[in-house]
């Protein structure tokens, strides 16, 4: 009889925060809420989160689940955490396209292709960049098959994992080069803008802003990210705060991931 191994990984009760868990999901009306405690420096903090989180994720997994990705470092980190599945049919796609920008683990393409690989299952590509020149450049890659197809696949995303963007220059999609830092000090002091999830403007109730540059962005929208059934928005740090604050107020994310220090903050 052939002998197989089986991995137990027992994450410390100690690392979790249920009283601060129970605190936000009654206040933001969330269905999970996972809180860790906050260690001596934010590189623990994110590892610790990314585990807790990845196990979280595994639970949610069923055969043909779609599963979307967006930039960050804390998907990132969720990513690295995560184990293989002997599930079928399941695919990785990128809510954000990504060619020609910097290849940073943060990327949107590295984090799905760390999960991919990390679950054992396809990554489906989404091979056009986050922003294009003109709404024409837009739609003509939007009709290609490939991509078309991708997006397809996207808006049957059964999970969403993705981050809460800042409205600065020190952002993820200023860094991967979706926009530029005058881009978003207009977002700021024109759009009002509150935070960015996938690479979409929101403002202070997480409703979806419209931009200028909407039309030439090949990204999920608002939106759709709302049609998603599980949408996991992970983030930690005193400057997310207020990001974060807009997004669950305005029910982007039914299910949080997050270190206790920002969930006192968030309360």
């Amino acid at each position: 009889m052939a002998l197989g191994f089986v991995e137990i990984r027992v994450v410390p009760q100690s690392t979790r925060r249920n009283d601060y868990e129970r605190l936000l999901q009654e206040r933001f009306g969330l269905e999970t809420v996972i809180v860790v405690a906050s260690g001596n420096e934010e590189s623990a903090t994110l590892e610790t989160l990314g585990r807790a989180v990845a196990d979280y994720l595994m639970t949610l997994l069923r055969p043909d689940a779609v599963i979307g990705v967006s930039d960050g470092r804390t998907t990132a980190a969720v990513a690295r955490h995560v184990r293989r599945t002997d599930l079928s049919g399941i695919e990785v796609v990128p809510l954000i396209g990504g060619v020609g920008g910097a290849k940073l683990p943060t990327h949107p393409y590295e984090v799905a292709l760390t999960l991919a690989h990390g679950l054992g299952v396809a990554n489906r590509p989404l091979p056009v960049p986050a922003a294009v020149d003109s709404e024409e450049t837009a739609a003509a890659l939007l009709a290609s098959p490939i991509v078309r197809t991708a997006f397809e696949v996207i808006a049957r995303c059964d999970v969403a994992l993705v981050g809460v963007g800042t409205i600065s220059k020190d952002a993820a999609i200023v860094r991967h080069g979706v926009v530029s830092a005058e881009d978003m000090e207009t977002a700021r002091t024109q759009l009002k803008a509150a935070g960015t999830v996938c690479a979409r403007f929101y403002d202070s109730k997480g409703a979806s802003i419209p931009s200028w540059i909407d039309s030439r962005m090949l990204t999920v929208t608002i939106e759709q990210l709302k049609a998603v059934p599980w949408r996991l928005g992970v983030a930690i740090g005193a400057s997310k705060v207020s990001a974060m604050k807009a997004a669950l107020d305005g029910g982007l994310f039914n299910v949080l991931g997050t270190d206790e220090q920002t969930a006192a903050a968030l309360l």
